[in-house]
């Protein structure tokens, strides 16, 4: 008799333990990225939300490197790969010799998602190019879109990034913090609550 009811208590623990995670809010995971960074815009409403951060260093109206997060109600349970491909759709106006990568399509907790990056050689009326790595992710409350973009030197072809000798160590940084941003989108960016299985939100 112990045993049946010791049975029907774990039934019961488990469903009501689903029922608590299905009454959580859908909503986007960001773990802080490695370094020190701060919060220069927080705006949100009923059409979504946008969130910027900067490195700690940087003034927020000055700097070279920048994450954001943004959430779009309206957007809400579209293709993510649709989406980044109009994002890519137009970079060709504020960039010069603009290459793009992807959009790679997966699903992640239960959730499509897609990643893509875009190299700018020369941002138009700047002396710089910028890398920007994406993350979209359709979600039943709002698609979410997450980008780190940084500053480059200026290059005719984003494909063909040239540093002089002398910033040997500046491109090597480059090369790691690029590499870490692809780890942090596919690790440390996703959804939790809703209809989420991904078992980084247990």
């Amino acid at each position: 008799m112990r045993a049946t009811i010791g049975l029907a208590l774990a039934a019961l623990l488990a469903s009501s333990a689903q029922s608590a995670a299905a009454a959580t809010p859908e909503h986007l995971v960001l773990s802080p990225f490695p370094g020190g960074w701060k919060q220069i815009t927080n705006k949100a409403g009923a059409q979504g939300f946008i969130h910027e951060q900067v490195p700690g260093n940087h003034a927020a109206t000055d700097y070279s490197d920048i994450v954001t997060d943004q959430g779009f109600v309206a957007n809400r349970g579209a293709d993510p790969a649709d989406f980044l491909r109009n994002i890519f759709a137009n970079v060709g106006a504020a960039c010069i010799g603009a290459k793009v990568n992807g959009p790679t399509s997966k699903i992640e907790g239960g959730y499509r998602v897609a990643y893509g990056q875009v190299r700018c050689g020369m941002q138009r009326g700047q002396a710089f190019g910028v890398h920007i790595f994406y993350k979209a992710i359709s979600g039943d409350a709002a698609l979410y879109y997450v980008s780190r973009s940084t500053q480059v030197p200026a290059s005719a072809d984003g494909d063909l990034l040239a540093f002089p000798k002398s910033q040997a160590a500046q491109a090597a940084a480059l090369m790691r913090t690029e590499a870490a941003t692809d780890q942090w989108l596919v690790n440390k960016v996703y959804l939790c609550g809703g209809r989420s299985t991904d078992p980084r939100c247990r």
